[in-house]
């Protein structure tokens, strides 16, 4: 019997995605979901019920299942999850929606692609990323590990990001444009030239609110967001 184990129990979409893909592929004889808030445990979310923490996967034969992050409300905890996951040896999961044209798209093994997305050819996107509902990818764009696409983002043609980019929703990239790693577009954000590593910008035009002096992973994670907060209430 092989098994999905959905990590996250606050995604009811990505739910529905890898119901979607089942019905129409069969790939998993069941779909399980994980989470480590003891108060989501026996939550039925579209049929599919939280077992338990994401520890359960301690006990799983890595050649019996696959899991899925569902962590995305930021790239820095999608990226410190998947990280978790990985210690487990249980292989990821790719879901992408049965509706989504991939032809001539690189795509790795991790990767989650919602309905109504639309990526054009010859784009490459990286291990542990997900482009939401809506969003556009253009052409020729590369989108390294661990990015973040939310819903209805607009990324024109020949953009490249670096590890751990996050675009808010309905945020638009003109084309040609470079974003450093762990940037942070915000959401309506239009952004009209590169953007540096580790900056968070708002507004349209987007501009520059705050700008991390280091990547806000692993043990600086918390020291340098708190840092960044407190630079965006100033201004």
């Amino acid at each position: 019997m092989t098994t999905l184990y959905l990590c996250g129990a606050g995604n009811a979409e990505g739910v529905r995605l890898a119901l979607t893909i089942n019905r129409k592929e069969s790939r998993w004889d069941r779909i399980v979901i994980l989470d480590d808030d003891p108060q989501k445990h026996g939550r039925v979310i579209l049929g599919v019920t939280v077992i338990g923490s994401l520890d359960l996967l301690k006990r799983v034969n890595p050649r019996s299942g696959e899991v899925v992050n569902f962590v995305a409300r930021s790239a820095v905890k999608r990226w410190i999850v998947r990280r978790k996951l990985q210690g487990y040896g249980v292989p990821f999961a790719s879901l992408v929606h049965p509706d989504v044209d991939i032809s001539g798209v690189t795509l790795p093994r991790d990767i989650l692609i919602y309905q109504h997305a639309d990526i054009g050819p010859e784009v490459s996107i990286g291990e542990g990323s997900v482009v939401f509902m809506g969003a556009a990818v253009g052409h020729e764009s590369q989108l390294q590990n661990g990015c973040v696409v939310a819903p209805h983002a607009i990324i024109n043609a020949r953009v490249e990001f670096g590890d751990g980019v996050y675009v808010g929703s309905n945020a638009t990239l003109l084309p040609e444009v470079k974003v450093g790693a762990w940037a942070t577009i915000g959401a309506g954000t239009m952004v009209m030239r590169d953007v540096p590593s580790c900056a968070t910008l708002l507004g349209v035009p987007g501009i520059i609110v705050c700008k991390l002096p280091r990547p806000p992973i692993e043990e600086a994670s918390t020291e340098c967001l708190q840092e960044c907060a407190a630079l965006r209430s100033a201004v």
